[in-house]
Formats: C-alpha cells, structure tokens, sequence
C-alpha cells in the first residue's frame, strides 16, 4: 500500500475537529499558567498542580464509562436504540459522578494530607479541589458529549461549542484570577469558579444542539437499560486498569514529587507535554477509537499504515520542536524555573515516542475493538510489577526520590509498557484474524505454537 493510498483512508476533517476540541482547551489553559506565574511567588502554581491527582480520579472514571462508549454506541446502527443508548449512558455516568463528587468534597482534607501538600497552603487546597470538583461534573459531561458528536459527524456543532468555551474562559480568567488591577485576583479558586461557569454553559449549548438530531434528553419516553450488560463488561476491565494506573500513579509518582517540593515545575511540565506536544497525538487516538469502534475489523486492516504513518510524522514534528521549547516555557507559560521545566522536557522525550505509538496504536484499538480486558493485562504487568518494586525500594529507603530520579522511572515505565501492549496488539491481530495491509506485505495469521500457548496462559 502507497503512503498517498494509505493516507486516503484516513478521515482528516474529523481528526481536525478532534483536535480543534483538545486545541482550544490548551490556548485558554496557557493562558492560565501565564496568570498564575505572574503571582509575586509560586503558591498559586503549587495549589494549581494539586488538581493532577483530582483529575486521576475522574480519569478512572472517563476510561470505565465514557470511552468505551465509542465501542457500544458507535456500532449501534439503529437509530433508536442508538438514541436511546446515548441517553441513557449519561444518566448513569451523571448519577455517578454525583456520588463520586460527594465523596471528594466530604474527604477533601484527607486527601489532600495524604498527597503531603505543603502544610501552609492545604486550606487553601482543600478549597481549590472541593470547588474543580463541581466544575468537573459539567467538565465531564461535555466529555461525553464530543464523543455522542464526533460518532455523529457533527463537527460545526464542535466548533460552536469550542469557540464559546474558549471566549468564555478567557473573560471570566481575567476577570478572577490574572493579576491586573481591576481583576479579584482569586488565583487558583478563580480558575475553579470560571469551570463551573463556563462548563454549566457549554453543556447547556451542547444539549440544544444535540436536539437537532433527534437526541432531547427531557423528553418522556420510556428509556431501556439492557444495553448495559455490554457497556459496564468493557467499562470493568478498562476501569480497573485505569485505576490500577493511576493509584500508582498518585501514590509513587505525585506523592515523590511533592515530597522533593517540585509540584510546581512538574505541573508546568507535565502540561506542556500533555496540551502542547501530545496534543495532535491525542486527537488521532480519539479519532482511531472512534473508527474502529463503528467499522471494527475492517478499519483496522485498512487504516493502521496510515495511523503509523501519522505518527512517524507526529514525532518528526515533536523532533523538530525542540529548540522552540525553551522560550515557549520561559514567556509564553511565563515560568521563573524554565531551565528546570526545560530539562524534564527533554529528558522525557524519548520515552515518550514509545507512549505515542502505546497509546495512538495499541490501546486506541483495544478501546475501539472493546478489547479493554487487554489494557488490563498490561497495566498488571507494568503498575504492580515494575511501579511495585520501586515502591518498596523507597519504602526501604533504598530509592531516594530526586526530581531527575523521578523522571527517568516514570520514563522507564513508559518504556517497558511498550513490550506487554506490542505482544497483545500481535495476540489480537492473530486471534481475529486480521491483515494489516502495508505497501509490500501484510501481517497475516499465522500458526506459532509456542507464541499461542504463552499468551494463553496470559488470558485464560
């Protein structure tokens, strides 16, 4: 298959519009770090980067009820009971995440403590989380609906409810937390109080527009729960995965970090990696969860060269970057630390380009094909095996956590992902059957008895 072949399979308008709903978040986000780094000292940014571990939370959730949504509702052909699965998945998911909110707001203190925040700002902090809490519930029921509006094809209503997200971010920031005269200079809680708003907005708009297909979620009719069976069997192994990932994650990653006091200039890294560099690369996972999740097999055979192939360029372009970084973090992120934010960038890199053909390859297509039990198998491997032994080698005071030790066992994890996700991609293309179609070969099934008996002692 030609590379002009092979990219012709890909759908490049809705990968635009995907990436235009990750894009603009990132502009007003920026915006915020900027305000923040223009307080007199880097409280705001310590209070700020506590939202991390909040966000692994709600994270747990989006990957067990939202994501596999882009399999049990993509694939559903009847327009009804599409309808139907549409309404009545996000009952469930706001019903939960009300429950989930209850619980972080009466255990905010806790959890807070538990991550060793710094003892003069953990008020403050308590606040921060309790109030992004609120705005997270609308945070993610806007989530839900740009999956429900990306299965539609509906990207002007993207572009509508993006560009009124975007303006209304930046009015209310700069009226609640940037630090000119006549803002109230709230700081962190001012972003907290902005997302309730422009959230609570956003969702209204994106039900009005949804209306337009059919979609009214007041309407009185009897809706069917059935479905679920299918929706909470993917969503169980995805959801324990995501968990498994980022209690790890929270207890060994956020919690060394805080005790080496770099919060601060993690946050600011770990934000210009996520909403700058990875950004198109996200965008295209959305975009092959969401294609394999309508067209199965058949998109996987006759798309992943062009996927590849994106992704080749994707990191050609993160490459190219580099020398852009530095000034990028010192002025337009306005960070005091920029050499050490820098310096985590780059080491970080490599490690990276594994996560990029990880997560845009691999796991889009067990997410997409609702094979989410696979994410299952690998996270065991990685997060109890590797992350457990390092967890006791600090515990022993064996491993002294220092910020440069701290990036390079993150990066090792990343690393050693690569190796279960690859064996389980090649399991699953053999498994069913399918033949990737490259220029001058496919990978075609074929019978290796000792390859099998191992994987199925893995998955038995």
């Amino acid at each position: 298959m030609q590379i002009k072949q092979a990219l012709k399979q890909i759908n490049f308008k809705i990968l635009f519009a995907i990436f235009l709903t990750l894009l603009i978040p990132t502009i007003y986000k920026t915006f915020r770090i900027f305000w923040l780094g223009s307080f007199p000292d880097d409280s705001q940014l310590n209070i700020a980067s506590q939202l991390s571990w909040i966000n692994l939370i709600y994270e747990v959730i989006q990957e067990s009820l939202i994501l596999p949504l882009y399999c049990v509702i993509g694939n559903c052909k009847d327009n009804r009971e599409r309808s139907n699965r549409i309404k009545t998945s996000f009952l469930v998911i706001v019903i939960f995440y009300l429950v989930v909110m209850v619980f972080i707001i009466i255990f905010a203190k806790d959890l807070v403590n538990l991550l060793g925040q710094s003892n003069g700002l953990i008020n403050e902090t308590i606040t921060y989380i309790r109030l992004e809490t609120v705005a997270a519930l609308f945070l993610t029921s806007w989530k839900f609906f740009i999956i429900v509006i990306t299965i539609y094809s509906k990207q002007i209503y993207l572009y509508i409810i993006l560009i009124s997200q975007m303006s209304l971010s930046i009015l209310f920031d700069t009226f609640l937390v940037s630090n000119l005269n006549f803002s109230a200079k709230l700081g962190a809680n001012g972003i907290a109080i902005t997302n309730i708003i422009v959230n609570l907005v956003i969702v209204g708009l994106a039900l009005i527009l949804l209306k337009q297909q059919d979609i009214n979620f007041f309407e009185r009719k009897k809706w069917s729960f059935k479905w679920t069976k299918i929706w909470f069997k993917q969503g169980l192994f995805s959801g324990v995965e995501s968990f498994i990932r980022n209690l790890v994650f929270s207890l060994v990653i956020i919690r060394m970090v805080n005790l080496v006091n770099q919060q601060g200039n993690y946050w600011i890294a770990n934000s210009f990696i996520w909403d700058w560099l990875l950004l198109p690369s996200l965008a295209l996972s959305d975009l092959i969860k969401r294609d394999i999740g309508e067209s199965g097999k058949k998109s996987i055979e006759n798309n992943t060269c062009g996927y590849i192939l994106i992704v080749i360029a994707l990191i050609s372009l993160w490459l190219i970057s580099i020398p852009s970084w530095k000034p990028f973090i010192k002025y337009v992120l306005n960070a005091k630390d920029y050499n050490s934010i820098y310096n985590i960038v780059l080491i970080q890199t490599g490690f990276y380009i594994t996560f990029l053909f990880n997560n845009c390859i691999f796991d889009s297509t067990f997410y997409g094909y609702g094979k989410t039990s696979y994410m299952l198998i690998q996270s065991i491997c990685i997060n109890i095996i590797y992350y457990g032994i390092v967890f006791t080698l600090f515990l022993l005071k064996l491993f002294v956590p220092n910020l440069l030790n701290i990036v390079l066992m993150f990066g090792i994890g990343m690393v050693l992902d690569f190796i279960p996700s690859l064996f389980l991609f090649i399991w699953l293309i053999k498994k069913e059957k399918i033949k990737i179609k490259f220029k001058n070969f496919e990978i075609i099934n074929k019978n290796k008895k000792n390859t099998n008996y191992l994987i199925n002692i893995l998955l038995n």
